[in-house]
């Protein structure tokens, strides 16, 4: 049988704006392979001056661990390029569990499936979400104005105002005291300020309860972690899916007919966040009992469990060790990339702020000092100052 040239193995899908690239059943040895595929797709992707979903079948692929790197870095520069987003399917255990590594140290999206029809159902919504987002771009998701809360004499937050876009990963940043928590509790619900106005989705607001912030689509996690620590894993999940239950006390106490039904629905959206999370051998394990990491995770999961549209995440990764900080932050980008969900979170790791932020905010002494992207931010001379310290 005829081997096919690289170029037959790259195919443009115009109608659903994907390009695929088949690397089935071939061998890459050494980085000299890489480049030659590599350069056929960028020559190829350079010809159509336009951007495009990435579908990439890794079925029966085999990479050299001396071409990892190249490859990786290959595929990146690609993605930055001329990618609107990838999904990939067919690889090894092997191979899907180096590029989970990888998108953990390199804070991509791994997004990996088995068959090609779910990968292709993954590019659909994809797609969608965009379409959906374009056309939002005139409605105000999240802007804050002017918020000034101060507990007795003391402020906690005097005039911050600032705004952030559906579908990306915004965070706050600062030093300890600045005022961060208190801006996501004046967001969901938990304060409320003196003066000024939250707009969500195009509602303005001055004041709001929790549960009125849950039930518009605002879920968070917290710095300490707030799980039933005797229940199990399933069971802290389901309590999550409180808003969603309509079924009134005594059917669900009856357990009959319709209250059936229904958790029987709730549960399968449970075990979805589970697989999401990788989270299937611990899932009737009480809480208690599991290390610390896995303990952020289950609590991901149940603000998860509401279908949030604007997640808050209050230091998601305080008190991780490497390894459960690159889950955490391929978990994080995950969210973003397959339920459309806007993120706001507050975190120390500069590193970690800096690699998934797609907008900053920074916050000193409650007031606000700078915002903007990581590299704005970054190079601010206020931000230098103030948070990342100068040399003396």
């Amino acid at each position: 049988m005829k081997q096919r040239t690289h170029s037959e193995r790259i195919s443009f899908h115009d109608s659903i704006v994907t390009m695929e690239v088949d690397f089935s059943s071939l061998t890459f040895t050494d980085t000299v392979a890489v480049d030659t595929f590599y350069d056929e797709v960028e020559r190829r992707l350079a010809a159509t001056n336009k951007r495009w979903y990435f579908l990439v079948n890794y079925t029966d692929c085999v990479i050299a661990p001396e071409a990892w790197d190249r490859f990786a870095e290959r595929g990146k520069i690609a993605n930055v390029d001329y990618g609107l987003g990838t999904v990939r399917v067919g690889a090894t255990s092997q191979t899907r569990e180096t590029i989970r590594q990888r998108a953990g140290l390199e804070s991509f999206r791994a997004n990996i499936y088995d068959t090609r029809d779910q990968a292709l159902l993954v590019l659909g919504e994809m797609r969608k979400r965009r379409r959906e987002s374009e056309t939002a771009t005139e409605e105000t998701f999240l802007r804050v104005e002017g918020i000034n809360l101060r507990f007795g004499g003391v402020k906690a937050i005097t005039g911050v105002s600032f705004e952030i876009k559906r579908g990306e990963i915004s965070s706050i940043i600062g030093p300890n005291g600045a005022g961060k928590s208190s801006m996501l509790n004046v967001i969901n619900g938990v304060y409320h300020p003196q003066e000024g106005t939250i707009t969500f989705l195009g509602k303005a607001r001055h004041q709001m309860h929790p549960h009125q912030a849950a039930a518009q689509g605002i879920a968070r996690t917290f710095q300490n972690i707030a799980l039933f620590k005797g229940m199990t894993v399933l069971d802290n999940l389901m309590t999550g899916r409180n808003l969603k239950m309509k079924c009134n006390f005594l059917q669900q106490a009856f357990y009959w007919g319709p209250a059936q039904r229904e958790e029987l629905e709730h549960r399968k959206k449970i075990e979805e966040i589970v697989d999401f999370l990788e989270i299937e051998h611990i899932r009737k394990t009480p809480v208690g009992r599991l290390p610390y990491g896995l303990q952020k995770r289950v609590e991901l999961g149940r603000a998860l469990a509401a279908e949030p549209t604007l997640l808050l995440l209050d230091e998601p990764m305080a008190g991780m060790n490497v390894e459960e900080k690159q889950d955490m932050c391929r978990f994080i980008l995950d969210i973003v990339d397959q339920f459309g969900t806007t993120i706001l979170l507050i975190e120390h790791d500069m590193g970690v702020v800096m690699d998934i932020s797609d907008f900053v905010v920074v916050l000193d002494h409650g007031e606000k000092i700078a915002d903007g992207t990581a590299d704005e931010v970054r190079s601010d001379p206020t931000v230098i100052r103030a948070y990342l310290g100068t040399a003396h």
